[in-house]
């Protein structure tokens, strides 16, 4: 089975037309998918924001990261919960969408970002914690964050036009 024919298996499925057929079911999650985007990314960004030097500055970088981490996690749970249940309504439009492959590669390369900098950069945090100027590695990994999710989001928003 080729990958379009799985996409066109799954758009045969009742789940995949209800979604895509009923009235509300592509509203309601398109909408709950956006504000995920909004709490996800945002915590995200108030935590570059933090290692970059522009916002909460009197407060440590790993207490502003950790405040913020389990908003992050729900913001991510449904963004991905919706995220696949707008994939199942219309797969097949999705399958030839150049903008629905970009924004999935670009999610990997926040993922890929995010864990380079908890597992690399981060691992030292103690030694710059309170610092209001972080570390140049630090500052570079929370730009590359931001230029990521810029990118994500406007790639997500042209799929609806892809």
């Amino acid at each position: 089975m080729s990958f379009h024919d799985a996409a066109q298996w799954l758009s045969d499925t009742n789940l995949s037309t209800n979604l895509r057929e009923a009235p509300y079911p592509y509203v309601v999650l398109s909408t709950i998918h956006v504000l995920s985007i909004a709490l996800f990314g945002g915590m995200i960004a108030m935590g570059n924001l933090r290692v970059l030097g522009y916002a909460m500055r009197d407060v440590p970088v790993s207490r502003v990261i950790g405040q913020f981490r389990p908003w992050k996690w729900t913001g991510f749970a449904i963004l991905a919960i919706t995220g696949v249940f707008l994939t199942i309504s219309e797969p097949l439009d999705l399958y030839d969408n150049v903008y629905f492959w970009l924004s999935l590669v670009l999610l990997a390369l926040v993922g890929l970002n995010a864990w380079i900098f908890r597992y690399g950069i981060y691992r030292r945090v103690a030694e710059w914690d309170t610092s209001q100027v972080t570390p140049q590695s630090a500052r570079r990994w929370a730009w590359i964050s931001i230029v990521l999710w810029i990118a994500l989001v406007f790639a997500g928003r042209a799929i609806a036009f892809g």
